[in-house]
């Protein structure tokens, strides 16, 4: 098995074939964190072997095309963009051997972007995007938008993607999940056999079986990386991620994105809420015709582009809908995971408070939280109380 300890990089096994560079794009929510955590994990075995994932820290690659894509994430101000990507540019260059860059946010590029990207290596130049079914695509990008301080609900964000005149919300969305266009911009200038599609199998062992189609584009060996990562991106209910877009509504400026992402991303949504207990959101049943409709476009689209596929085009086709499709979340299920929040929360900070490492931005986030049990009845907000504590002290 390959290391995960750090040490030095190790030099490289002599390419055999003309260099490559994979340009991994996503799309968002197609297990791109978990393939992302296993080469960085595993990136001093897998130098040895001839394929470089550069970086000083796991956060380069994404600092990078923020810095491609300047514009678009201007607004997130996180420090170290600025020349992130001409420094992963040459590091990847004196490398002589192959190498791959990691990010979904790529995805979004336009033309003028790729090509930037594409034509800055003196290689040969492989595009590889994971794609999933788009049934759970939808639900999965409301969700994750929804721990990056959106605030689109979640039958007004499946109405945006579905509108024929598309508003900012839908742009945004199909920026990034319109494979057809993704894979046409990337690989504009590539022949079909270097533009890989990788699908995401669905059930238990998936993401082993994710690894092992990746990594054979790669031209890994599969078997050469433990794949055991724990929880990676922590997935909420469909309650818990309501409860978490009310209070990005109350929250409104008054958290800038490095506190939310430390407070709310990291500890309020990834430490409280994805313990909750509430089903996963899904797609209700009378989209699932428009979303087979989708999938069944991208397939066909990628059989006639003749692009590489690793996995079976079928993973990306939705089954049929079942019991589980997503009901309206009502108020009382906010309430009720709002309360258990705020106990969760109340035995947490006063332990970080003793020890003066009480995270800047709680007291915002405590506010919000208030804010959301205030739009109840006083008398329910009481009963909801009572009846957590009587649970608690019979359980």
């Amino acid at each position: 098995m390959i290391s995960s300890t750090p040490s030095p990089t190790p030099s490289p096994t002599p390419p055999t074939a003309p260099r490559r560079v994979y340009l991994h794009l996503g799309l968002p929510k197609t297990g791109t964190t978990s393939l992302q955590a296993l080469l960085w994990r595993h990136r001093d075995g897998l130098a040895a072997r001839g394929l470089l994932y550069p970086g000083e820290d796991d956060g380069l690659h994404h600092r990078a095309a923020m810095d491609v894509h300047a514009q678009r994430y201007g607004q997130w101000h996180e420090p170290g963009v600025a020349g992130s990507w001409s420094h992963l540019v040459e590091t990847i260059e004196a490398w002589p051997g192959d190498a791959v860059f990691s990010s979904e946010l790529l995805a979004a590029a336009s033309p003028e972007e790729a090509r930037r990207v594409t034509s800055a290596f003196d290689a040969e130049i492989h595009v590889v995007c994971t794609a999933r079914d788009f049934a759970r695509q939808v639900p999965s990008v409301w969700q994750e938008n929804v721990k990056t301080r959106h605030t689109t609900g979640f039958a007004e964000l499946l109405e945006a993607v579905r509108a024929p005149e598309l508003d900012h919300t839908g742009r945004v969305f199909w920026d990034y999940q319109d494979l057809p266009r993704v894979l046409r911009t990337w690989g504009e200038a590539l022949p079909p056999e270097r533009v890989h599609v990788v699908t995401v199998p669905r059930g238990r062992g998936s993401t082993r079986l994710l690894w092992e189609r990746f990594a054979c584009v790669l031209g890994l060996d599969p078997a050469a990386v433990t794949v055991e990562l724990g929880r990676h991106n922590h997935s909420l209910g469909h309650v818990e991620t309501e409860l978490l877009r009310r209070v990005n509504l109350a929250l409104g400026d008054d958290v800038d994105w490095p506190h939310y992402a430390a407070v709310v991303k990291d500890d309020l949504a990834a430490g409280i809420l994805a313990h909750g207990r509430s089903a996963r959101p899904t797609l209700p049943a009378e989209a699932h015709d428009w979303a087979a409709h989708t999938a069944r476009r991208f397939v066909d689209d990628i059989t006639t582009a003749g692009y590489t596929v690793a996995g079976d085009l079928d993973d990306l086709l939705p089954e049929p809908p079942g019991d589980q499709a997503t009901s309206e979340v009502t108020d009382a299920q906010v309430l009720d995971a709002a309360v258990d929040t705020l106990a969760r929360l109340a035995k947490r900070v006063p332990d970080q408070h003793e020890t003066n490492d009480a995270p800047a931005g709680w007291g915002a986030v405590a506010r919000a939280a208030r804010s959301v049990l205030a739009t109840s009845p006083p008398g329910e907000v009481v009963d909801r109380i009572r009846h957590r504590v009587s649970r608690r002290r019979s359980g």
